[in-house]
């Protein structure tokens, strides 16, 4: 029996919205993933090793940058720089400290610059931990000090400045000797004369993380080089402190987008060393599709349609519920209920759409609507007013099976001016060091930069395959540039028996080296210990499949309409009868 004169332990969980996206606004959005995440945890949660344990789960939502009420001007100001995200990096970590009691457990959550906040966040407790509120007051002194330190500006004791700094240089500096709190802008905090810490420094019970879950983060800020100009040295102001995953990070997921080729837009994967820590989960997986596929709550369901109305992106949500469900309770019910109106909207979207598309409105309206509002030429917008609707409703046909739906390109002509595109790496990634990108890894089949032995755990989602099996190609939009530059072009995928008998399909790089492939991420069949989230979404899309193959018209009986011939009955359970492992250590094959 629980201890009726014990306070609950609280579950303080952050969760940071992407750019130009919001989930607390009075006009009609589609929600990101971190919205849907947000709704769907549960008040309070039970331990899962102790079902006496109860535990408050307390959200804290941060709108991402360029939301509010803010000009057309400023929006774009925000969210084509990132100015602000400092404050948004703040303000959550202000919440925690507020909150804060020992024994509660930190989660962290976002998508895009989201996703860098939740790490920055993340960032923060691990390096510093949890400090008294009172000392918040002196926290600019303390944020100052921790991103001088991140700046690497003593790096130079290191070697002579003029050479490359190379991967193990920086660890050596700045990892392997347990980070900030041995540096010296933290020995300058503790000696200050003014005391810094009313109370004393925090405890390192207070650098603890349970979990941390982006989708796609993008560069340390998104910010590109332009035209050519190395801006590096920004990149490094403003970088993350931790690619290397933090020991005292228990567990990390990542889903990370295949299809994204904009240069600004490189992802930041995690990496751990195995050499000072072997503790924590790393899941990173590849997913089909763009940055926005990835993170979800594209505009284009109300727009244009030409996407695969988040079809991809209940994919990468539904992997994440799946990972973090040991740790943190979801509304499963609220979860079905989120299917059904997921298959709501679809079904209206496709039978009987009110939306005004873009497509269908005159030159002069799509003029007349990018001019901003002038109250003197005409009427101001009442924020009260319903959204404008077409009378006669119309239909759409597009494909409903499962992550089937097509790929906008992001690589649009606003980005050209940031270079050519870059096909993402899989397995073969990048990180920033002192503004020069350097193979995480290493290089495989060369001395320099030698391999350096580090461990990203990354997967390729069996959604990538049953695409490309379906389509029959490498596809984005229809651009034959995938057939050659896509980032799994030449790549095989074979089924391998272990030695302990147990089977898994793996992708092969085409260089030719042994060591040189991921492994495809299983998804689990039902069991009897609770739902299976990315099982039952697979379910969802091929009753949503066959339910759209009907098209309802209230003037004329139904009829029938040719199904989606990018549609595969039974493609998990054929993979279930070839895999063969060990349900208490799935996914957990050492890369």
């Amino acid at each position: 029996m629980p201890d009726s004169n014990k306070a609950w332990g609280r579950r303080l969980i952050i969760c940071c919205d992407g750019t130009w996206q919001t989930s607390v606004s009075d006009k009609e959005n589609i929600p990101s993933n971190v919205t849907k995440l947000v709704r769907l945890v549960k008040n309070f949660g039970t331990d899962k090793e102790d079902s006496n344990k109860k535990w408050h789960q307390i959200v804290y939502y941060d709108s991402g940058i360029g939301t509010g009420n803010l000009s057309g001007v400023e929006s774009a100001r925000q969210g084509g720089t990132g100015a602000g995200l400092m404050e948004n990096v703040i303000e959550a970590y202000n919440f925690i400290v507020s909150n804060y009691e020992p024994g509660d457990e930190i989660f962290c959550f976002g998508f895009s610059r989201g996703a860098f906040t939740a790490r920055a966040v993340s960032g923060l407790i691990t390096d510093i931990g949890i400090i008294k509120p009172l000392d918040m007051q002196f926290f600019p002194r303390i944020y100052r000090a921790y991103m001088n330190y991140g700046a690497r500006e003593d790096v130079k004791d290191l070697k002579n400045p003029k050479e490359k700094i190379t991967q193990s240089d920086y660890d050596i500096k700045y990892d392997k000797n347990n980070g900030f709190r041995q540096s010296k802008y933290w020995k300058t905090l503790l000696e200050a004369e003014e005391p810094t810490f009313i109370q004393g420094p925090p405890s390192d019970d207070t650098r603890q993380i349970k979990v941390v879950g982006v989708w796609d983060t993008v560069g340390s800020l998104g910010i590109a080089d332009v035209a050519g100009a190395n801006l590096g040295s920004l990149r490094k102001k403003f970088g993350f402190h931790n690619t290397k995953l933090s020991r005292r990070v228990e567990h990390a997921y990542h889903a990370i987008a295949l299809d994204e080729r904009r240069p600004a837009f490189r992802p930041t994967l995690w990496y751990i060393d195995p050499e000072t820590d072997s503790k924590s989960e790393l899941k990173q997986v590849w997913f089909p599709g763009v940055h926005i596929n990835c993170g979800g709550g594209s505009s284009d369901g109300f727009l244009e349609m030409q996407g695969d109305m988040e079809n991809i992106s209940v994919a990468t949500f539904t992997w994440m519920l799946q990972c973090i469900a040991p740790y943190l309770d979801i509304d499963q019910n609220g979860f079905k209920a989120y299917l059904e109106q997921y298959k709501g909207w679809i079904n209206k979207l496709r039978n009987n759409c009110h939306y005004v598309h873009a497509s269908r409105q005159s030159t002069f309206t799509k003029l007349w609507n990018k001019l901003p509002d002038m109250p003197l030429i005409g009427s101001e917008p009442d924020p009260l007013a319903d959204p404008p609707r077409e009378e006669k409703p119309h239909t759409h046909e597009f494909d409903f099976g499962w992550g089937v739906g097509p790929i906008v390109d992001s690589y649009t002509l606003m980005y050209r001016g940031n270079g050519s595109p870059r096909a993402r790496k899989p397995g073969h990634e990048e990180m920033e060091i002192e503004g020069q990108w350097s193979p995480i890894k290493g290089i495989l089949t060369s001395p320099e930069p030698r391999p350096t032995g580090f461990k990203t755990h990354e997967y390729i989602h069996p959604l990538v395959h049953y695409r490309n099996t379906l389509l029959g190609k490498w596809d984005l939009d229809g651009d034959e540039y995938s057939q050659k530059k896509h980032p799994l072009a030449g790549w095989k995928r074979e089924l391998r028996v272990e030695q302990d008998g147990y089977s898994r399909y793996w992708w092969y790089a085409p260089s030719g080296v042994e060591n040189d492939r991921l492994p495809e991420w299983c998804i689990l069949p039902h069991t009897a210990k609770g739902m299976n989230y990315e099982r039952t979404w697979y379910s969802a899309a091929q009753g949503l499949n066959r339910d759209c193959s009907v098209q309802k018209d209230e003037k004329s009986a139904p009829k029938t309409v040719k199904s989606s011939p990018k549609h595969q009955a039974g493609y998990l359970e054929e993979l279930d009868k070839k895999i063969k492992f060990d349900p208490e250590k799935l996914n957990d094959y050492e890369l």
